[in-house]
């Protein structure tokens, strides 16, 4: 009884092989796929392009994420960080960049504190508004193979004091 049993493992043993190979190794290297594809773009940064053809970048909440974003940052001519004068980062602000005619390149809700825009050289208009208030950056000059950099403020605590004490 003991010969038999070694004898059906051993010719056993190679189709038990492959069929562990076959079913899981998919699993596993989709497993390792998405585990390296997350940390090279993590789920927090928003990347895509404006109706207009420009690529965006819009992240930057925690650490990991902007080192990420500072590393793939040369790709970009443009970027905006947005604060309270607090040095708070803010999210979820809304940005309109306007070319020189007054025709939006780009108009979306940012996903973090950082926006990154590839834009030609030229002269932009930037409205980024936040809780209703808006801030403004006009006649913004983009050089060819240079990147500008901005941070706009809002002065929240002003608004969250008690009125009439």
């Amino acid at each position: 009884m003991i010969a038999r049993f070694e004898r059906t493992t051993s010719r056993g043993w190679p189709w038990l092989l492959l069929f562990n190979l076959i079913l899981f190794t998919p699993g596993m290297l989709a497993a390792n796929l998405l585990a390296q594809s997350s940390l090279e773009h993590p789920p927090g940064i928003l990347m895509g392009a404006s109706d207009e053809g420009f690529r965006y970048m819009s992240g930057g909440i925690g650490l990991e994420e902007r080192k990420i974003m500072l590393s793939w940052e040369a790709d970009y001519s443009l970027k905006l960080a947005f604060a309270e004068l607090s040095g708070d980062y803010l999210s979820d602000v809304k940005v309109l960049v306007a070319d020189q005619n007054g025709e939006a390149v780009l108009s979306m809700i940012t996903n973090g504190p950082w926006l990154y825009v590839k834009l030609p050289p030229g002269t932009f208009d930037v409205k980024a508004t936040f809780e209703g208030e808006t801030r403004q950056i006009e006649n913004l000059y983009l050089r060819k193979g240079d990147r500008v950099t901005r941070l706009l403020h809002w002065d929240l605590e002003e608004q969250s004091q008690p009125v009439g004490d």
